[in-house]
């Protein structure tokens, strides 16, 4: 099979075309064929060498990059009952994929937990935008913070793969939500329902909003998310490890979250993009090593709005 792969840890011009053998499932897994995959920080990460246990447990050269995905089931285990040959779906691998069984190719093997069928309305395209960026904000909402109709919440770094989705789902579920962004995207945001946008280049939220009930951290700055947040808020985080002072401050409930995805999530988040409620923002480009180094570079820059996929066929 096709595959895009990397033969040593490096920078994005590493990738190249490779050949390699197609996965084989096992008895627990699904065969799926690839029509489209999505590109993650964790990606980068990966391709840097930066990752290391779970993900690198099986990993070795070539390897092939890749968790979010989307195609058609070709091949299902003997243990698999509840997926059959033909389903259209879409979902992440889990972390400690083997070498060569990223999605980053024609076919990926893989398990069922983070496997879900795609509605009709849902393109590849969008359905593999969803698995890790889209997961991360849902279960965000839902599970970290159990965002209720009403509250108020700020999502700091709203344009980015994960903030596009966190914005629009918190809205959906009816918050009055207020985000960080650059000038350059407050006018998308606005458009997405958000209720108020700050420029972080000319203000802190600290210094103009108080009281909120939650905090969903894409950047990194719990100190200023805490000083915004009311004394028994929520901050949920995905880009920093909160200090133990952090964690005690007053009656907040402070975390990093480590998302625990399932497949009823998955059909919940695409339920939401195929009535219209999150729209998914992604750049599209064609199935060649160039495209995936392109991706790479424009979220290494941080030059993202919304998601990068590959395309890999119709």
């Amino acid at each position: 099979m096709k595959t895009i792969a990397i033969n040593q840890y490096g920078p994005s011009t590493a990738f190249k075309p490779l050949e390699l053998p197609q996965p084989t499932p096992t008895a627990d897994e699904v065969l799926v064929e690839i029509h489209a995959f999505s590109i993650n920080p964790m990606d980068v990460a990966g391709r840097q060498g930066q990752l290391g246990a779970p993900f690198t447990d099986q990993w070795s050269f070539p390897l092939v990059l890749g968790w979010d995905f989307a195609g058609v089931i070709v091949q299902v285990g003997a243990n698999v009952t509840n997926l059959a040959l033909g389903d259209r779906v879409f979902g992440a691998l889990a972390s400690a994929h083997a070498a060569t069984n990223g999605t980053y190719g024609e076919f990926v093997a893989t398990g069922t937990e983070e496997l879900a069928k795609m509605p009709a309305g849902l393109s590849f395209d969008q359905a593999a935008a969803l698995p890790i960026g889209g997961m991360t904000a849902y279960y965000g909402m839902t599970h970290s913070l159990d965002l209720q109709p009403g509250q108020k919440i700020l999502v700091q770094g709203g344009a980015g793969g994960v903030g596009l989705f966190a914005v629009q789902i918190a809205k959906a579920l009816g918050a009055e939500v207020t985000t960080t962004a650059s000038a350059s995207h407050r006018d998308l945001l606005l458009k997405l329902g958000v209720d108020q946008v700050i420029d972080y280049h000319e203000t802190s939220p600290a210094d103009v909003l108080h009281n909120f009930d939650a905090v969903f951290d894409t950047v990194g700055d719990v100190a200023t998310g805490l000083k915004v947040l009311k004394s028994d808020g929520k901050l949920s985080t995905i880009a920093a490890q909160p200090t133990r002072d952090q964690q005690h401050d007053q009656d907040k409930q402070v975390a990093f979250q480590f998302t625990q995805g399932s497949s009823a999530d998955l059909t919940a988040l695409a339920d939401l993009v195929v009535t219209g409620k999150v729209r998914v923002m992604l750049t599209t480009l064609p199935f060649s090593a160039a495209s995936v180094s392109q991706a790479h570079q424009t979220i290494e820059g941080h030059h993202t709005t919304g998601k990068q996929v590959i395309h890999v066929k119709d």
